[in-house]
């Protein structure tokens, strides 16, 4: 039985529907499901009851807090005058991450997923604008809770957006890995960071994603940066083929990466986490990342494992679309 309720065998050209893949949910956690949909919807109460009770699990905390910044798109607003001179200092704390981030979210989304040459010069001035709001609520937050990581991590995207020079990228990523060495989504936001597209070296970035490995406990998600770096690779060689026009190279050159060499490395980091793994939540995402990169190796049947994992759940950045997903599921037997 596949993911969508079907025999991979009764599957037929019209199902399943990419309209049942959900996009962006990327976690096994009911709570968290509704209290999107009631950020979404205006009740901001849901946040803030969820970002007190994960005071106390960093990586949690960090989930909630990307989540809900991404369902208070456009609330801002509404966060900031949430606080006043007689809010707590722990429900302040709160209040201030979760500020920062979503306006963080609102700066993204006025910027756009594209190149820096797609983005125009008014789109960019009210991007640099709106992600500048985002420093000081961060810091505050940070001041008030000294030991917490995860407005640290949110200001990794305020320093790639923001063009900050790599010592002070640097500084951000110092005061992440003190307070929490696996941070998962602080080491995504690093390999980003030092990805060639945002101006750092494959070299620099691979050889990150393999200290991750390195680092990561047995059972934890974190070896996923490894199949995470490698798709950062690939989409970099493959950009700089088709902006010189070499099409067929490209295509070329996105069959052949994943030889024999990098599945290895890529089977060696998931079996660090999946022999004996230990519930995260960031699961999925890990999943999915390692689900991508084995649909294109030859060892599918670890692709088959990692994606009916998954769910019909997508994560934004390992897959183009839903369709590109319920494709991979097809093709794998998996719908």
């Amino acid at each position: 039985m596949g993911p969508f309720g079907q025999d991979a065998a009764s599957a037929t050209d019209g199902a399943p529907s990419p309209a049942d893949v959900v996009v962006g949910r990327c976690w096994d956690n009911v709570a968290l499901d509704a209290g999107v949909e009631a950020v979404e919807e205006g009740h901001l109460a849901a946040g803030t009851a969820l970002l007190r009770e994960s005071r106390d699990d960093p990586e949690l905390r960090a989930l909630y807090t990307e989540a809900l910044g991404g369902a208070a798109v456009g609330r801002s607003a509404q966060i900031h005058a949430l606080l006043s001179a007689d809010t707590a200092e722990q429900d302040a704390a709160d209040l201030l991450l979760w500020l920062g981030r979503t306006l963080i979210e609102e700066a993204w989304q006025i910027r756009g997923d594209g190149t820096a040459d797609t983005v125009g010069p008014e789109r960019f001035k009210l991007f640099f604008a709106t992600l500048a709001r985002a420093r000081d609520p961060l810091l505050a937050a940070a001041e008030i809770n000294p030991d917490d990581p995860v407005p640290w991590a949110c200001l990794q995207w305020f320093a790639l957006g923001m063009q900050l020079d790599r010592e002070e990228k640097d500084y951000v990523w110092q005061r992440v890995i003190e307070r929490c060495p696996t941070l998962y989504p602080a080491h995504w936001g690093r390999v980003q960071i030092l990805a060639p597209k945002w101006g750092g070296s494959t070299e620099e970035m691979m050889e990150f994603a393999r200290g991750s490995v390195e680092l990561a406990p047995e059972g934890h998600p974190l070896t996923s940066m490894i199949a995470l770096a490698h798709q950062e690779r690939l989409h970099d060689v493959v950009r700089d083929l088709v902006r010189r026009r070499r099409f067929i190279a490209a295509l070329r050159a996105f069959r052949r990466y994943y030889d024999e060499e990098v599945t290895a490395e890529l089977l060696a980091a998931a079996a660090k986490w999946c022999t004996a793994p230990v519930p995260h939540p960031r699961d999925l995402e890990a999943h999915h990342q390692f689900g991508w990169a084995f649909h294109h190796t030859p060892a599918l049947d670890h692709a088959r494992w990692h994606l009916y994992q998954v769910g019909n759940r997508t994560h934004r950045t390992t897959w183009r679309e839903p369709r590109e997903f319920v494709r991979a599921l097809r093709g794998l037997g998996l719908a």
